[in-house]
């Protein structure tokens, strides 16, 4: 609606004027409130705007930035330190922000702004290795097993739960009935396994929302590297069901309501 408003007045204005000469080129981000002024004021703030601004504590910022920082995987550059490249790629995942509205937000060209999103994200990538890990079978039982009664022996080898969850996506016209959900969601359909301690074990995605739950722990079983230690199982819900190293609930339990 906006374009075509815009369209009509741009027309009415061309058809009053007999030429119509090219605006005069001048520099676009000037403001005064810089991305390094915003970036301070938000992680030197009120300790609520971090987590509005970014979705993530302060400390935790602080402690992705050390680590991608410590790792060399991130670096100052000549206009843009590391707080800012990060807060550039958490804004924008965290909020769904548009390339203009980053650019006169952050006062940055859109090629500045895209270099260091992507930038960020897969050097990001690259800490799965370090943080997402399998689990083996060597492991001793969860003290959230074994001291609790009522779960300790007869869940002395679960070692976590498997779920999917749907992911909201922005896919191309032609290849949306393939990520729409049965929600009628255009979204990806994204595996998480964790362990008792809330540990991601293993990540599985890239799927299409309409894909079914046991299709993807298939596919990650099959070309996806995902193992289950010998003698040990996963808790999952009944989109997978039952099998050897995978504990699904009775059939018609509703465990999902307290």
């Amino acid at each position: 609606m906006f374009l075509a408003i815009g369209e009509m007045l741009m027309s009415s204005t061309m058809d009053e004027d007999e030429e119509y000469t090219t605006p005069i080129p001048r520099p676009m981000h000037t403001s005064h409130h810089t991305e390094h002024v915003w970036v301070h004021e938000v992680l030197h703030g009120h300790e609520r705007r971090c987590y509005n601004t970014f979705r993530m504590h302060l400390s935790m910022f602080l402690k992705l930035r050390d680590i991608l920082v410590e790792r060399e995987l991130i670096r100052d550059s000549r206009y843009v330190t590391t707080s800012e490249q990060l807060a550039m790629f958490l804004y924008v995942m965290g909020h769904g922000v548009a390339t203009g509205a980053m650019c006169e937000h952050f006062q940055h060209l859109s090629e500045t702004i895209s270099y260091y999103i992507n930038h960020v994200i897969k050097k990001i990538a690259l800490l799965r290795f370090t943080y997402i890990v399998l689990r083996s079978g060597t492991d001793p039982v969860h003290p959230r097993i074994r001291h609790d009664d009522q779960f300790y022996p007869y869940f002395k080898d679960a070692i976590g739960a498997i779920d999917g969850t749907y992911i909201p996506a922005h896919v191309l016209k032609d290849r949306q009935a393939h990520y729409r959900n049965r929600k009628n969601v255009i979204s990806q359909n994204v595996m998480g396994v964790c362990g008792f301690d809330l540990i991601f074990h293993y990540v599985c995605v890239g799927f299409e929302g309409a894909a079914t739950d046991m299709t993807i722990l298939r596919r990650a079983i099959d070309v996806g590297g995902f193992t289950v230690p010998q003698g040990k199982y996963y808790l999952v819900d009944s989109g997978y069901g039952n099998a050897g190293q995978f504990l699904a609930p009775y059939r018609g339990e509703r465990y999902h309501i307290s």
